[in-house]
């Protein structure tokens, strides 16, 4: 099968561990189907980045995939039901050259809108089934303004299939006019080879980390809805109680800044330490390391976070919200209401003084698991069409992107 894979959340050479899932996602595929990425990079990230010495690819191989860079350009912060149009216009050339050498069977966007839509548009053009996958935010968030909203839902009804990482997504969407039936839960995996147990205190030493602190782990990108506000609030008000406890921050984004100054107007600063932005490699250690993870998001589809913290051995403490309650244990983890500073505060001081309790381990759903889903959606979405072409008398060429002319609608856009 080919597939080309539409999405602004992947690795770029400005930003390595971003989008790690869809990379994850990308891999998988490839070890069994032919796959190309067209992951944008806004000019917003790139005029940031004037330290970058060289100039950035537009073309890359990564893990023997192909990935193309072309740059997005659009008005930051408004306007944002024509980002489709912007991205359209922005990547358009670039699409052009993938398919004079690429005829995919299908096509995914990650991220409904805009992401989603170009990518529907993509398939449109080859005449084949367009697939999107929901991330969480991009339905759960965004779709809270109504203009917004409009966008996602027409992307998400004129889809072949959505996929969701949760059953939570999965209502969702349905909600917005989808019928059950085109939507699929597919779990997010873990690598069982990099995330697994480890041993906490040499975790620690590794790390520079206090041996004896209780220590709790956020991971993730410094934006709102993450709720990083919240945890410093909580982390102070449970401090007093929790003395010579730590709170450990992996990660980076535009509220780093403003995070920091938090902290030292708390007067937790020198309990809190931001470690910035971690490799993969080095990433388990710090789950390991950790007594609980912790996640107060305001919103989440199904983080990976707890997944690779789980596998870990590592329970964790979150915000009830999303396909959270999916991955908890009773028994293990602690969820509690998004946004309420006290109730994630009493958490933290109850669980980071009590006798902590390692998972035991057990067969993780693995990003192979995860690769063999989706590519059963996806060959479910090309005999559905394949099916519709039958009754429609179209003949579809075998080979290549089937029905690619004939069943594209009139006045589908011409890519210049």
């Amino acid at each position: 099968m080919r597939i080309l894979f539409v999405t602004n959340n992947f690795p770029n050479p400005l930003e390595p561990t971003r989008g790690m899932f869809n990379a994850y996602t990308a891999r998988a595929l490839a070890r069994a189907h032919d796959v190309r990425v067209i992951s944008q990079i806004s000019w917003r990230d790139e005029a940031a980045r004037r330290d970058v010495t060289t100039a950035l690819p537009r073309v890359r191989m990564q893990d023997g995939i192909e990935v193309h860079h072309p740059r997005y350009y659009y008005p930051p912060g408004v306007a944002r039901q024509a980002y489709s149009w912007f991205l359209w216009q922005s990547v358009r050339s670039t699409v052009r050259r993938v398919l004079a050498g690429f005829t995919p069977d299908v096509v995914l966007g990650f991220w409904v809108h805009p992401d989603g839509d170009i990518a529907l548009r993509i398939a449109r053009q080859a005449g084949v089934p367009g697939i999107v996958m929901a991330g969480g935010s991009d339905v759960l968030v965004l779709g809270r303004d109504e203009a917004r909203r409009r966008c996602i839902a027409d992307v998400l009804r004129r889809a072949d299939s959505v996929i969701g990482v949760s059953r939570h997504l999965k209502s969702a969407v349905e909600a917005l006019g989808v019928p059950a039936e085109r939507v699929h839960v597919v779990r997010n995996g873990v690598d069982p080879s990099r995330f697994s147990p480890g041993d906490r205190l040499a975790a620690r030493i590794r790390l520079g980390l206090d041996p004896a602190a209780p220590t709790l782990l956020w991971v993730g990108r410094m934006v709102p809805v993450k709720g990083l506000d919240i945890l410093l609030e909580a982390f102070a008000q449970s401090h007093p109680g929790a003395a010579g406890s730590a709170l450990c921050l992996v990660g980076d984004g535009p509220l780093r800044h403003a995070l920091a100054a938090r902290a030292r107007a708390l007067g937790i600063s020198d309990r809190v330490r931001f470690a910035g932005n971690v490799s993969h490699d080095d990433l388990p250690d710090y789950y390991r390391a950790a007594d609980y993870t912790v996640l107060p998001s305001r919103s989440e589809g199904s983080p990976n976070v707890l997944i690779e913290s789980t596998a870990c051995g590592t329970p964790f403490i979150a915000s009830d919200v999303g396909g959270v309650p999916d991955l908890a244990d009773a028994g293990l983890d602690c969820l509690v209401p998004a946004e309420d500073v006290a109730a994630l505060a009493d958490a933290i001081h109850d669980r980071l003084w009590r006798p902590r309790i390692r998972r035991s381990r057990s067969q993780p759903y693995t990003w192979d698991d995860h690769g063999a889903a989706m590519a059963a959606v996806f060959t479910q979405a090309i005999a559905a069409r394949r099916a519709a072409s039958a009754r429609s008398g179209v003949t579809a060429p075998r080979g290549s992107g089937f029905e690619r002319a004939a069943l594209a609608p009139a006045g589908a856009p011409e890519v210049r």
